[in-house]
């Protein structure tokens, strides 16, 4: 009797106690801290700005005037989306990852599966109808005339089938994943370990449209970026996310091609 009271006290404290093997809390632990998103940041915009001075400088050197960049070329236009993914990718891996010793699963870069592979397709198809008619809504509601706000961007000077192939690339398939990178894999990671799911997606997605620079523009990127953020939250890989991003940017653009090959655009 007394051996099994013994047993049962042992038993009893050992549930109390806490387990040497119990899995660490991983929601303790940040990937990037305040001061490691500022450096970020900081690193992004040195990347631009240096960049942008080269860039002017390669202009001047060709005979071109910087202030040719209001109605840009389809060279210039491709030259700065290289430029944007460049300091993206730049920025998060030399002030981000490697900094502080960081794996590209840090940022999301994990395997996915074909069912989420499926699923991030499937939403991508089905938003995009939605975000079009939402576009017209708003222009229908502030009066203005239903147009790109990024036709001069998209359809520069110049523009002939080897070009839009090179535009298509760029804008459709690196320019999505270099911004899926920083905006879901660091900032969304970041706000996602301190203030949750909900919050976290709608304030990425608010500064990803906010970036665009224009309204109509914003209001597209602010969907995408829930969709995106969405599937990146619950696939837990950031593949999925690109996914969303560059279906979106190429079927938008291989859309307005084929319209201006059908003479049904400028």
């Amino acid at each position: 009797m007394m051996l099994s009271n013994q047993v049962q006290a042992g038993e009893e404290l050992q549930e109390k106690e806490p387990s040497q093997h119990t899995a660490p809390d991983l929601n303790q632990h940040k990937t990037w801290s305040w001061i490691d998103l500022l450096i970020i940041v900081l690193g992004i915009l040195l990347i631009l700005f240096l960049g942008a001075i080269l860039f002017v400088v390669l202009m001047v050197a060709m005979g071109q005037k910087p202030e040719n960049l209001v109605n840009p070329t389809i060279s210039q236009t491709l030259g700065l989306t290289v430029l944007e993914s460049v300091a993206l990718v730049l920025g998060v891996y030399l002030f981000g990852l490697r900094r502080k010793g960081l794996d590209w699963s840090s940022v999301g870069f994990r395997h996915t599966s074909w069912l989420w592979i499926g699923i991030s397709i499937s939403a991508t198809l089905i938003i995009i109808p939605i975000v079009g008619i939402i576009t017209i809504v708003f222009f229908f509601l502030t009066g203005q005339p239903i147009e790109n706000p990024q036709l001069d961007f998209l359809l520069p000077e110049g523009l002939s089938t080897t070009n839009a192939v090179l535009m298509l690339l760029m804008a459709g398939f690196v320019a999505p994943l270099a911004e899926e990178l920083f905006f879901r894999g660091v900032l969304y990671t970041f706000l996602r370990e301190r203030w949750g799911i909900w919050i976290s997606v709608f304030t990425s997605s608010f500064l990803f449209g906010l970036i665009h620079g224009d309204i109509a523009v914003g209001i597209t990127g602010f969907l995408l970026g829930v969709v995106a953020a969405l599937v990146f939250e619950f696939s837990k890989s950031l593949w999925t996310a690109v996914i969303v991003h560059v279906i979106n940017n190429s079927l938008k653009i291989a859309l307005l091609y084929v319209l201006v090959y059908l003479g049904l655009q400028r």
